[in-house]
């Protein structure tokens, strides 16, 4: 009887004490509404920030189309004394002062932090200043690109601040970044991090990228006529929201224009499946221009050269052909014709690296058991791979928590002291 009564009070004490709270049980909505929104009290509004653009070494000039990519930019958060150092590194698609780069270094500077932010590799100005290839998506090719990126970066900037460890924090395509580039530093040493976490990462990032395409497809067919109608109707309410000025349509603007609005699955399914694939449609004709395929751009392209051909041509391209038509096409020519797609797609998943993350005691992730981007596989793959340093929140959707006070907490213990745990 006495055993009975103890394990329902423990019951009691864990439903009152142990649940967790975040708000946003849905994960579209969280997606939505979470991703872009500080949930913690007690943040600095400002924090002293330094924006640089600079000429990498072996950059090359960019198409005069592009001439806003002329140089790469990057951003320091600085304390005034000696602190530790962490490389923050942006999600899919997004640069170095989208909103949630911006949340992250306010927290992060308030613990204590110097941070440099690095735009994620599948924005146009990394791919233009960065990447080696011009063709990103393989994991371990970006995160040597990131890897020389963060060297550079830091030698700019060494002589301005003192640093006494060195750290890396990702989110979503960052947070896969996260774990190749603490496994290229084991080799080369340049910084030795002590430690990396990693925040809803993708395991393998085209299959990540095709359930996202599927958010928008499985309600627009694919048709690039009812994608079209969703992009005017985003691009109207765009319009009525601005006084006479201009903005860029990203993912957060999209998610920010209807975070007020009154809207079912269908409809933020449709939204978040588009804010992806405006990316991967950016990234279809970049890619195809840097690397003159001639699969859209077949005519050159000046500075003040109507691109609107150029975009119907693509007719809202999704990442899968953005690997066929472009990706496999450059790495078959590149490798003489002897590799498959299905090998090039090995390419894309952390199971390259897999041994390491076994072994490394130094890197941490966190997910959420309703995120969108991971199917069953990944979750194996992280629960086998990481083990006591993952923790799966129960909700959250993609990236919807991750400035939720409970996070946040768990994210700056582990950073701090080392310790990565989550009673709940």
């Amino acid at each position: 009887m006495k055993k009975i009564i103890g394990a329902l009070l423990i019951l009691v004490f864990s439903n009152l004490f142990g649940e967790y709270k975040y708000p946003f049980k849905n994960p579209y909505m969280a997606t939505i509404l979470g991703s872009s929104t500080l949930m913690t009290d007690g943040v600095s509004e400002a924090v002293p920030t330094k924006v640089y653009k600079v000429k990498l070494p072996n950059s090359k000039e960019p198409p005069e189309n592009l001439w806003y990519n002329g140089k790469f930019e990057f951003s320091l958060v600085h304390q005034k004394e000696k602190a530790p150092l962490i490389f923050l590194l942006a999600g899919t698609g997004s640069d170095y002062h989208a909103t949630r780069m911006v949340l992250f270094q306010r927290i992060f500077y308030d613990a204590g932090f110097h941070v440099i932010s690095i735009t994620s590799p599948m924005h146009s100005n990394f791919i233009v200043n960065a990447s080696t290839n011009k063709m990103p998506g393989m994991i371990i090719e970006d995160g040597k690109d990131i890897y020389k990126v963060m060297k550079e970066t830091y030698n700019i900037v060494k002589d301005d601040i003192e640093v006494s460890d060195f750290y890396v924090v990702g989110y979503s395509l960052g947070g896969t970044s996260s774990a190749v580039v603490s496994y290229l530093d084991e080799k080369e040493k340049a910084f030795n991090f002590k430690r990396v976490f990693m925040v809803n990462p993708a395991v393998d990032i085209y299959s990540s990228a095709v359930k996202l395409d599927k958010e928008l497809n499985r309600y627009t067919d694919n048709d690039p006529k009812k994608i079209g109608v969703l992009i005017d109707n985003v691009i109207s309410k765009v319009s009525s929201t601005l006084k006479g000025g201009y903005t860029e349509i990203t993912e957060e603007t999209i998610y920010k224009l209807f975070e007020n609005d009154v809207l079912s699955n269908e409809d933020m399914s449709q939204l978040i499946g588009l804010a992806f694939r405006l990316i991967s449609i950016d990234l279809n004709y970049v890619t195809d221009l840097l690397n003159n395929m001639g699969v859209y751009v077949t005519e050159p392209v000046g500075k003040f050269t109507n691109m609107f051909p150029y975009f119907e041509k693509i007719d809202f391209a999704d990442f899968e052909d953005y690997m066929n038509r472009l990706a496999y096409q450059y790495y078959k020519k590149k490798f003489g014709g002897n590799i498959t797609l299905d090998q090039l797609l090995t390419t894309t998943t952390l199971k390259q690296i897999e041994d390491y993350l076994k072994t490394t005691d130094k890197i941490v992730a966190v997910t959420n058991r309703d995120e969108l981007i991971l199917n069953e596989n990944d979750f194996k793959f992280l629960e086998n791979t990481f083990k006591d340093r993952l923790i799966i929140y129960p909700y959250g959707g993609h990236c919807g928590n991750m400035f939720y006070t409970e996070n946040v907490d768990v994210m700056l213990k582990f950073l701090k002291e080392g310790v990565f745990k989550y009673e709940n």
